[in-house]
């Protein structure tokens, strides 16, 4: 083993290093070994790419999870911490990270980095790399609960800006996310098979939805009217929102080339001008479908099996009574409240 070299260390102070090494030896430690396995050592990059890759397909996890994970992993941690040591990250080195996010990002940026750290340092444990997540004892930073639902005009001129959409196909996909309120991956991944048009039947598999598991929708209405409509232009096709053809694969020639398409993001920016919407998001649409139903005296456990929600609270998040309807119960029992001072005691 060496333990210098000379000038930068004198035969004297070579010396007493060879005999502490000789004394961890005498305890049964073997230095070289343990130095060897020092280097060996993953890094914070190295598992990085363990869970984005490895964990991530045998683990089950959705793209869009993998993905964001990707991203604040690049852009946050990695190229600050992604050198270092899995097991000599500490929970100093955490915690700014954390604030550092915040200040670029702001908070939901922020507490998706902490949340993914975290996984990634329990499967460290897990692998005995460290004894300890030094994520465990950071507090998330407060997030406060989006609440934007579209009112019957943004309604209205959403479905209107669909309307002249050139292409029908993707507007199609928006008009299915604001009548049933399902999810975007949940729309663009469904094909043909999931649904039973005679019965009016969407029954989502395990692998599209965020609960892991099936979720079967009634539909009736503009909903089902679409979908019918839909499959009489498209009745041989397999999904319902095709997208490009992937790329052939020389070791699979006869592999089926067509996949469904993967996000809305130009119809949607095209959307938002049309529509004159501000501070609009895509996930506003699912919102807006559980509020209308509130606003139809269905119950929030309905609600939420529509919507495919196991917890009635993130359905109660979700659903919420619009302005006009808070406005207008609070106008009727103020003046029903109002209407006692005057009544004759008998």
């Amino acid at each position: 083993m060496v333990v210098g070299g000379y000038p930068a260390l004198t035969a004297d102070e070579a010396r007493d290093l060879a005999r502490d090494q000789l004394a961890l030896v005498a305890r049964g430690k073997n230095p070289s070994v343990e130095r060897k396995a020092a280097r060996a050592a993953p890094t914070l990059s190295d598992l990085a790419t363990y869970y984005l890759e490895d964990y991530a397909v045998t683990a089950g996890l959705r793209p869009r999870t993998v993905h964001d994970a990707r991203y604040v992993l690049d852009k946050f941690a990695l190229p600050k911490l992604g050198s270092r040591k899995v097991a000599e990250v500490g929970a100093v080195d955490i915690r700014r990270l954390h604030g550092d996010a915040r200040v670029a990002a702001g908070v939901y940026q922020a507490n998706r980095l902490l949340a993914t750290l975290s996984k990634m340092f329990n499967l460290a444990v897990e692998q005995e790399h460290r004894t300890a997540n030094p994520c465990k004892g950071i507090k998330k930073f407060h997030e406060d609960q989006r609440w934007r639902n579209f009112s019957d005009e943004e309604v209205t001129r959403i479905l209107a800006a669909c309307d002249r959409y050139p292409y029908q196909s993707p507007a199609n996909a928006v008009r299915l996310l604001l009548f049933t309120g399902a999810r975007l991956q949940e729309v663009l991944k469904a094909d043909w098979e999931q649904f039973d048009l005679e019965a009016g039947v969407w029954e989502k598999p395990s692998a599209h939805t965020k609960q892991k598991r099936v979720h079967r929708v009634e539909l009736d209405g503009p909903a089902l009217n679409l979908v019918r409509e839909m499959r009489l232009l498209d009745p041989t096709g397999r999904y319902l929102f095709p997208g490009e053809d992937a790329k052939p694969d020389p070791k699979s020639p006869t592999a089926d080339l067509r996949r469904p398409r993967s996000d809305l993001k130009r119809l949607w920016e095209w959307i938002k001008r049309e529509a004159n919407l501000k501070d609009a998001r895509r996930h506003d649409l699912r919102r807006t479908t559980a509020s209308f139903m509130l606003d139809e005296g269905v119950s929030l456990a309905t609600i939420g099996k529509a919507l495919g929600q196991t917890q009635t609270s993130t359905t109660a998040r979700y659903a919420q009574l619009r302005q006009t309807k808070q406005r207008d119960a609070l106008r009727r029992a103020g003046e029903r409240m109002d209407a006692l001072r005057s009544k004759p005691k008998s």
